[in-house]
């Protein structure tokens, strides 16, 4: 389990408000029958079947890491793969792979963070087990250069991009430190946090698209060079895990094996956030099932929701395809004002030999 963070009270170097003067405050709480259910009417959308004539074009359980011009960049970990993978979404071609699993110089044992640089087509991949990053060509798949990076003692994932930062989360006794990196791992800033308690359930430490996210109590921030901005408000009340109930569910679990999801049920966990051009699509799971809701961020109102019972899924809504029929649309990223996703395992498993397939629309 990854150890993420909760505390009851923030000091750091910046905080403010996420471009305006006030952010939306979305009670979690509330009844949330004026969020519609049906499928979600959106604007030009496209459906690219994935294709390629090698074994290397297939792949499970991936998500978009990065969308750079036509160029869909994946993610695959599995326990026998650890890769990217990109197709042309005009065509759904395979366009090759970065994957180099394994041991010996330049090789990783697992992906946890790949940092996309548009202006030159590379990738920076920190490595897990030592104090370096891997910078490669997504073109042909060559390891380009090894940055030494700052040893870090942390079981968190890296997160953000590098147009704005990438940030690595230290925690340390006294709180939490935010490291800040730009496009060539140098440091270009850093926040401090103190007074964090740890916790593996009871926060948001991830990306909303290629930004850093980052929940503390019931503020969710995103991160750029020495600050939190304050992007919403989004209150649990007594449904939020504190630090002591977070504590006791961990122990439980590892100790006794006590069932996870049924010890969390009571309580209104965030699970994912992806955030563009003023809409959020928040996922939250409670009482052992999952919503993933879209939200104004100008004023915080719902404007769809989508439950769903399987937990192993990121995020996923029910578009309009436009031509009346809904399809089902799972592991979305938002970037730039348009939103991908990759449509539904449920609604790809009539096709024997379909591979996967990319939804992008706007909304």
């Amino acid at each position: 389990m990854l150890v993420l963070l909760c505390c009851t009270a923030i000091s750091c170097n910046r905080v403010k408000d996420d471009n305006t003067g006030s952010v939306p405050n979305i009670n979690l709480r509330e009844d949330v029958g004026a969020g519609s259910s049906e499928a979600l009417v959106v604007n030009n959308l496209i459906r690219t079947q994935l294709a390629g004539d090698t074994s290397e074009a297939f792949f499970m359980n991936a998500s978009i890491v990065d969308v750079v011009g036509d160029t869909v960049v994946l993610l695959e970990n599995t326990p026998n793969a650890s890769r990217l993978i990109m197709f042309d979404l005009r065509s759904g071609n395979y366009l090759g792979q970065v994957n180099h699993r394994g041991q010996g110089p330049g090789e990783y044992r697992l992906i946890l963070g790949a940092f996309v640089d548009e202006n030159d087509g590379t990738v920076l991949i920190p490595n897990v087990d030592n104090a370096s990053v891997y910078r490669y060509s997504l073109a042909d798949d060559s390891l380009l250069s090894t940055i030494e990076r700052e040893p870090v003692m942390t079981m968190m994932p890296p997160i953000g991009g590098v147009e704005s930062c990438i940030n690595v989360a230290v925690p340390l006794p006294e709180g939490l430190t935010i490291r800040q990196y730009n496009s060539g791992y140098e440091r270009i800033d850093s926040i401090s946090i103190p007074g964090f308690m740890g916790g593996n359930f009871n926060t948001v430490w991830d990306n909303a698209g290629q930004q850093g996210v980052f929940m503390i109590a019931d503020t969710l921030y995103t991160l750029v060079p020495g600050e939190l901005q304050k992007l919403a408000i989004l209150s649990r009340g007594d449904k939020a895990l504190t630090p002591e109930d977070d504590q006791k569910i961990t122990m439980d679990v590892i100790m006794s094996g006590a069932d996870e999801i049924e010890l969390l049920k009571p309580f209104i966990l965030l699970r994912n956030v992806q955030y563009t051009d003023g809409k959020m699509l928040l996922t939250t799971m409670n009482d052992g099932v999952k919503h993933s809701d879209l939200y104004d961020m100008i004023d915080g109102t719902m404007l769809y929701r989508s439950t769903y019972g399987r937990l192993s899924k990121p995020n996923c809504i029910i578009v309009n395809d436009g031509s009346g029929n809904p399809i089902e649309v799972e592991r979305l990223f938002a970037k730039d004002g348009k939103w991908y996703g990759i449509l539904s395992d449920d609604a790809n498993a009539a096709s024997v030999d379909a591979n996967n397939v990319i939804i992008s629309f706007e909304l």
